[in-house]
């Protein structure tokens, strides 16, 4: 009895230790007005962000990484949504709604949330398509139209998700990518734990971003893409 009394107040002291831990990283990173490196991969060349916004609890997120990939199999994968939740951080569902146009669409996403309500959200995609000599980047704009579906039960519907993805294609057939963005995940979730998600998901998303470059179905296109990448 006195062993197991004994574990469970390790367990304890450990637990508390460790939210402590938290609280004080939290603390010390709402100070940080600038952008401020959360997980630098030199192998995998990713190197993520993080900056805390004036009057907001949660910090936005930015992504720095060079893909072994070209632009095509890049933008293969971003439309290919039925297969988004292949590869996204802990998406459940993902499914296109409606193709307004060739650079236009929009798309459902629906994320599992640990200890509460999973959360979806519906994002409209804009696509500036990559031109040689003018700009020389695909740039992907998302951002949340709340009110575009009905809130399944037992769901809690993010308002705020605001991301721009630009894609720049290099000499030696990689592409580097920037990802800059803002999410809010609503409901009653502490402001500490949705930052400390955002630490982990933008890597993680990464990652499961280079795998999927590596799939034939990416790598060897031979149908037209969904949606307009170049002009």
């Amino acid at each position: 009895m006195k062993i197991v009394l004994s574990v469970i107040t390790a367990v304890i002291m450990l637990l508390s230790t460790t939210v402590s831990a938290d609280s004080e990283d939290l603390k010390t990173l709402q100070k940080q007005k600038d952008w401020y490196i959360v997980k630098q991969d030199n192998i995998r060349q990713i190197t993520t962000y993080a900056k805390h916004e004036e009057g907001k609890s949660i910090r936005s997120f930015k992504v720095d990484a060079v893909v072994d990939a070209p632009l095509v199999t890049l933008a293969s994968v971003h439309f290919d949504v039925a297969n988004i939740k292949k590869w996204y951080w802990e998406t459940l569902e993902s499914k296109l709604i409606t193709k307004v146009s060739d650079t236009e669409y929009v798309y459902y996403l629906k994320f599992r949330t640990p200890l509460a309500e999973d959360r979806d959200v519906v994002l409209k995609a804009t696509i500036e398509p990559y031109k040689l000599g003018q700009n020389n980047y695909m740039l992907l704009s998302l951002r949340a139209t709340p009110s575009a579906l009905p809130i399944p039960p037992n769901i809690t519907r993010i308002s705020a998700f605001d991301m721009d993805i630009k894609f720049k294609p290099l000499l030696d057939g990689k592409t580097k990518m920037e990802v800059q963005g803002f999410v809010d995940p609503s409901g009653s979730l502490p402001a500490w734990t949705v930052n400390l998600v955002q630490h982990q998901a933008p890597y993680a998303t990464m990652l499961g971003l280079y795998r999927m470059t590596q799939k034939a179905e990416y790598t060897n296109i031979k149908m037209p893409l969904a949606f307009r990448y170049a002009q």
